[in-house]
């Protein structure tokens, strides 16, 4: 695997309230507790909150897994490729691993539950795929069911975030993905949304902001 190399600094480093996002489409909100930025690239850790009802749907990551650990609430882990659902609650774990096909939810209509997910190994493309998925929602991006509007915005996400989706049009999303992923390098859309709701090159960084960046101690 190749090694942890991070090209952004995340402004949440220095700005507490940026470690927050949300995404009122699917009733989730995402506070990330570490960046693999501040781990050395070991993992990235998010605690997040799902309303009554949310759910995501199945998917599946190339490279990394996820480890879920309940914090409050009953957590519904659909995995095993998608053939087994599973409640679990505080105290127990589910993981996830590499290319598995997977989705979770909150079974409950009306009550919160809150877990923590560990992404291991950390995956920057992954952290801002979340960051630029959300903040484009929240800006009215979005559509009712928490997605970007924009069709080529959400292949460059699946591509540069390594997420695939199942079926005939996942795997031809997926193909259309790598195209639309360098079509945004060269015109300058992923450095554009990767600033405005991730952060900035750590070629830009202050001397300050650059001591946060673990990997070049």
């Amino acid at each position: 695997m190749a090694p942890y190399q991070p090209t952004h600094l995340p402004y949440g480093l220095l700005d507490p309230s940026k470690r927050v996002i949300r995404n009122p489409g699917i009733k989730d909100e995402a506070e990330f507790l570490k960046y693999g930025i501040e781990t050395g690239g070991d993992h990235f850790f998010v605690r997040t909150t799902v309303r009554g009802g949310g759910n995501v749907p199945i998917h599946r990551h190339y490279g990394y897994g996820e480890t879920f650990f309940p914090i409050h609430g009953e957590v519904g882990v659909v995995g095993e490729n998608g053939t087994k659902t599973t409640t679990i609650r505080h105290g127990e774990t589910y993981k996830v691993k590499p290319g598995e096909w997977h989705r979770f939810f909150n079974p409950s209509p009306t009550e919160s539950i809150v877990f923590d997910a560990e992404v291991k190994p950390a995956h920057q493309g992954f952290e801002k795929t979340l960051y630029i998925y959300y903040g484009l929602v929240e800006d009215g991006l979005g559509t009712p069911g928490g997605a970007p509007k924009s069709f080529f915005h959400a292949l460059m996400l699946m591509h540069m975030g390594e997420v695939g989706y199942p079926g005939l049009s996942g795997w031809l999303f997926g193909h259309l993905a790598g195209v639309v992923g360098f079509i945004a390098r060269v015109t300058g859309e992923e450095d554009r949304l990767t600033r405005k709701y991730y952060g900035k090159p750590i070629k830009e960084a202050t001397d300050e902001e650059r001591k946060y960046d673990l990997t070049v101690m």
